[in-house]
């Protein structure tokens, strides 16, 4: 998925003109503690609510601030690299360009991790499995053959790289059954570790609360 198909065109920017009493509506209306600036329908940075508190006049203008640099998505840019910069840089609104840094819209975080959900399947019955692999051992290959072998379907796959805790990666697969036995003993017979293996019919209930919480606790 792009990032121009969960774009947001109904959020107005700031421009040079704006004063900071307006900026500082924006950011509190939109729960966020950045919003980008464009000039001339082009993306030039982005005002901090950190700088913004710290001007004496509200009716002083945007232009009259310094700008942090704006931190950006192209509109062609793949749904993982938004999500990837949303949480480097602590964002709950990303601004989205075009060409020549021609200002397109936003994306918003809880569009993101609602995409996220259509493309990994969340909304989807079916079972999860967990798989740990040592790094000499890593391919899906295999993996896929073996569960497709036993008439299963994957309906999405997510990979945690090795770290200083866990020298092993770790394979989420979400299948298209309830029963996912089969497939789990045959991974075993074949020496894959399992280290989790769900039902949606276990989780559906936990996992809906946990998201609520989350989305709650973002407050998005």
């Amino acid at each position: 998925m792009l990032v121009h198909e969960i774009l947001n065109t109904d959020i107005a920017p700031l421009k040079t003109t704006d004063t900071v009493a307006l900026a500082l509506t924006k950011l509190d209306l939109l729960h966020t503690s950045k919003f980008p600036v464009v000039h001339e329908g082009t993306l030039i940075g982005m005002v901090s609510l950190e700088t913004l508190i710290e001007v004496a006049d509200e009716n002083t203008l945007v232009s009259e601030i310094p700008l942090d640099d704006a931190v950006y998505i192209p509109e062609e840019q793949h749904l993982f690299e938004a999500a990837r910069k949303m949480l480097s840089y602590e964002l709950f609104i990303l601004p989205v360009v075009g060409d020549s840094m021609a200002f397109s819209g936003v994306i918003k975080k809880r569009a993101v991790l609602e995409a996220l959900g259509n493309v990994f399947n969340l909304e989807s019955f079916g079972s999860v499995l967990s798989i740990e692999m040592m790094p000499y051992d890593f391919t899906l290959t295999e993996v896929i053959r073996l569960i497709e072998t036993e008439g299963a379907k994957i309906l999405g796959v997510a990979v945690q790289q090795p770290s200083e805790e866990n020298e092993m990666y770790r394979v989420s697969v979400k299948l298209n059954i309830e029963d996912s036995s089969a497939v789990s003993a045959s991974l075993k017979r074949f020496g894959y570790v399992i280290t989790s293996q769900v039902s949606s019919a276990t989780i559906e209930k936990d996992f809906s609360e946990r998201a609520d919480e989350l989305i709650r606790y973002l407050d998005i």
